[in-house]
């Protein structure tokens, strides 16, 4: 019963570790191909800003500019970490509905992405020097 207890324990610890870690980062991945093109997907870690398990993977292979724009928490965080160019096809793609709105139409719409974040606040990697 001892040894089963013990064994309990370390697994929870394990998991509940691997838990935290699974909160504190975004798993992109993004069209293209990684490492000089010998791995053929492109998967990206980017820390968040908070805990949390939303938007823990996000997958941007199809992404047009409407899902851009309906996830501007991610968009954000990937901005300010300087990663944007794992976005930069979606925001160029246009939305399926503006596609049909751009064929009926001779005029081009330009989408753009305006930050409807709230100021950023400091994240759990920020260790001094950014302080408000």
């Amino acid at each position: 019963m001892k040894k089963f207890l013990k064994y309990t324990f370390l697994l929870a610890f394990i998991f509940g570790g691997w838990a935290l870690a699974a909160a504190s980062l975004h798993v992109v991945r993004a069209p293209g191909r990684m490492f000089h093109d010998y791995v053929p997907l492109n998967v990206q870690l980017v820390t968040k800003n908070n805990l949390t398990f939303k938007e823990t993977w996000v997958d941007t292979t199809k992404w047009s500019a409407a899902d851009v724009a309906n996830h501007p928490a991610v968009v954000e965080r990937l901005n300010q970490a300087n990663r944007l160019d794992l976005v930069k096809q979606a925001m160029m793609t246009p939305a399926p509905a503006d596609v049909t709105t751009a064929s009926a139409a001779p005029h081009s719409k330009t989408v753009e992405v305006a930050p409807t974040a709230p100021p950023r606040e400091n994240s759990i990697f920020d260790f001094g020097g950014n302080k408000k």
